[in-house]
């Protein structure tokens, strides 16, 4: 993110214009209290815990944002990447808010001189009154170095009217809902009737809204001064080069709105100035300064005053905190707006840094679900999938990826951790035969049928139904996790179904190690997947800080998630009850039956 000077804040605000770190936190979403994940790039979690302890929620909770900030519309609850049925069963039982708390970490740029501090923001989602979707209800940032005056914006105490006329002014971004800010970002201030438009959880635009003879009255001072001190000058030759990047927006907005004027409303001379001033492109200052110096002042005036009698029929100040903004431009701002942005230029900031964010996040979850197709010889075409869908729900694409992309050069490590760039079918087939589950497996087309897999196996090509389901559970992974963008957040749940225990501990070698540049969450039940992240670990590997272990724990009330640590000797932490399976108990219950039945088979002798 950079900065125009047409919308630069004030010298001493804060950036907040990188999104490198995301501390993912949910609160009162279905069964789970709070829990949270660590989403950076590089950073592998995995989901432990007994059945129904909430794993899958806390998932779930990531799938609901990127859905709906990929949707352009409300909050998605039903959609390509996960269906969770109505709002009101998705708000935890007992929740003293009743809404759900989505939270998660903006890092944010350097401030004056010191290292970048960790700004959060949280958004709270409560049930529409049809339950078909889940509405803002409270938007905070806060933290790092805004200590006590981080900004919060909410659904209380706004006034209907006002949140009709807010989604109207911005009803061109797409915006549905607005909150009323109560408090701005890095200062106690407030703001009257001013809002935060909203798309579902993303920002769209900060909205003040004014009487129609406020607007003339600010429009007309704003835009009067603007001519005098800028365009009228007694140097026509005057260079304004240097500063068309911030004069032409008020140029070309005093333009605009005399193109929408009627000109029945002024007399013939000052008519016929209008059309000159009109065929000026772009607004562009040099000419409109040759353009207005060659006109009367009474036309002058009435020029003005048409052009305030425009700008006072939208009785609001609209700042779009997205439209541009990546860019580095503003093209819509005018004069009200500009004035706005000094005020409010932290805040409008930090509500783009916040939008970034979740935009960022909506493009990098990338999901493959727990079920995977059934062994097939042909599986489906390619199709145009839903972002965040790499292989499909199911796999179900996954042959069609591989044909497709194949040949396309992806960058891994291979099993013996060396880096490698090279094409996708020579990276699945590297780990396939790592994994033991084949030789080498290539992509073929059935024509309008479909795409089916070939596998070799012991020298012998063998379709899917040919060899174990667990093949079929396995390559949609391997395609899936090898063909993600850089930087995605890659999410599979029970990665292990179908797979003997010694392939399961292969495939956690293949989760942790063929991209570092990934984030990883896995949910999973099997012990020696767990095992083998443990044991590399203990053999120096594995950087203990690159892999979380997180169990979710269910207590009256709801579910917690905890990290458990793993020290550099492979020993976990702490080992909670319900954690993995209880094989150990079963062990301890025989050797007891055994010593037993040993010690009766003695007392009888």
């Amino acid at each position: 993110m950079r900065f125009d000077r047409a919308c630069e804040p004030p010298a001493n605000a804060p950036s907040i214009c990188q999104n490198r770190k995301v501390l993912w936190r949910v609160r009162d979403f279905k069964g789970i209290v709070t829990a949270e994940l660590d989403v950076r790039k590089g950073k592998s979690t995995v989901l432990t815990g007994v059945n129904s302890s909430g794993k899958s929620s806390i998932i779930q909770s990531l799938l609901l944002a990127a859905q709906s900030v990929n949707s352009g519309s409300q909050v998605v609850l039903n959609g390509p990447l996960v269906r969770l049925g109505d709002a009101k069963d998705l708000v935890r039982e007992g929740s003293d808010s009743n809404a759900v708390e989505l939270s998660f970490g903006i890092e944010s740029g350097r401030f004056r001189g010191e290292v970048p501090i960790e700004v959060r923001a949280a958004i709270k989602l409560g049930p529409a009154e049809d339950s078909a979707s889940l509405r803002p209800q409270k938007l905070e940032i806060s933290g790092g170095q805004f200590g006590d005056q981080g900004l919060l914006c909410s659904r209380e105490n706004g006034r209907s009217d006002d949140i009709r006329q807010v989604v109207e002014a911005t009803a061109h971004l797409g915006a549905v809902e607005a909150l009323h800010l109560k408090r701005l970002l890095g200062d106690h201030r407030r703001q009257l009737r001013t809002y935060v438009a909203m798309q579902g959880m993303l920002p769209l635009a900060l909205v003040q809204l004014m009487k129609a003879e406020d607007v003339a009255a600010r429009y007309q001072a704003s835009l009067s001064g603007f001519l005098n001190e800028t365009i009228v000058t007694k140097t026509p030759s005057r260079d304004l080069t240097a500063t068309s990047r911030w004069s032409s927006a008020p140029v070309r907005e005093f333009l605009q709105l005399l193109d929408r004027a009627d000109p029945k409303e002024i007399d013939p001379n000052t008519a016929q100035a209008l059309a000159r001033i009109l065929r000026i492109r772009l607004g562009n200052p040099s000419s409109f300064d040759r353009e207005w110096g060659q006109i009367g002042s009474e036309s002058r005036r009435q020029l003005v005053d048409l052009a305030v009698k425009v700008r006072s029929r939208r009785p609001w100040v609209v700042l779009p905190v997205r439209t541009g903004w990546a860019s580095g431009l503003f093209s819509s701002q005018g004069v009200l707006e500009s004035a706005l942005l000094e005020k409010l230029g932290t805040t409008f900031e930090g509500l783009a840094a916040l939008s970034e964010t979740l935009m960022g996040l909506g493009s990098r979850v990338q999901y493959l679900g727990p079920l995977r197709d059934e062994p097939r010889v042909v599986w489906n075409h390619w199709n145009e999938l839903a972002r965040g869908l790499p292989v499909g729900t199911r796999g179900e694409y996954s042959a069609a990826v591989l044909s497709r992309f194949g040949t396309s050069t992806t960058k891994h490590r291979d099993p013996d951790g060396i880096q490698r760039e090279e094409m996708l079918v020579d990276a699945v087939n590297r780990w396939i035969s790592y994994l033991e589950i084949g030789d080498n497996v290539a992509a073929r087309s059935h024509g309008k049928l479909g795409v089916g897999f070939d596998l070799r196996v012991d020298g012998h090509i063998r379709d899917l139904t040919s060899v174990g389901v667990g093949v079929s559970q396995t390559l949609p992974l391997l395609v899936g996790v090898l063909a993600s963008p850089d930087d995605s957040v890659f999410i599979v749940e029970q990665p292990e179904l179908h797979l003997h225990p010694s392939v399961q501990a292969r495939l956690a070698d293949f989760m942790v190690t063929a991209r570092p540049d990934l984030a990883l969450i896995v949910e999973t039940h099997s012990e020696a997947f767990i095992t083998r992240i443990r044991r590399r670990a203990a053999e120096g590997l594995l950087d203990v800080n690159d892999v979380d272990i997180t169990f979710v724990e269910p207590k009256a009330g709801g579910s917690f998630s905890r990290k458990l640590g793993i020290s550099e000797f492979g020993d976990l932490s702490e080992w909670p009850r319900g954690f993995l399976s209880d094989s150990s108990e079963d062990l301890k219950a025989i050797i007891t039956a055994n010593l037993a039945r040993t010690a009766g088979s003695l007392g009888e002798r």
